[in-house]
């Protein structure tokens, strides 16, 4: 699993503060480029939204609840041939 925000919800933050993106990267204490890429769709191999970008987030909206801004996203596990019972 992966945590990932809900669709919109840093533009919508943003635009509640009615900040650019510098400030509101600077009112979060990252990096504009740190909040382009979270803000970027999940299927862009580009979207990249650290922990630390998470921590950021969470203690500048202390009103908003983890599941206000992210959730867990399953990802699909493949399996490259084989069984169990090769193993060993």
């Amino acid at each position: 699993m992966r945590v990932i925000p809900k669709p919109g919800i840093l533009n919508k933050l943003q635009e509640d503060k009615k900040m650019s993106e510098q400030e509101f990267a600077d009112f979060l204490g990252a990096s504009r480029s740190s909040l382009w890429r979270a803000k970027l769709p999940v299927d862009d191999n580009r979207f990249s939204l650290g922990q630390d970008v998470m921590a950021k987030i969470l203690k500048n909206f202390p009103d908003k609840s983890f599941e206000d801004i992210f959730f867990l996203e399953k990802l699909s596990q493949v399996c490259y041939g084989g069984s169990a019972d090769d193993a060993g």
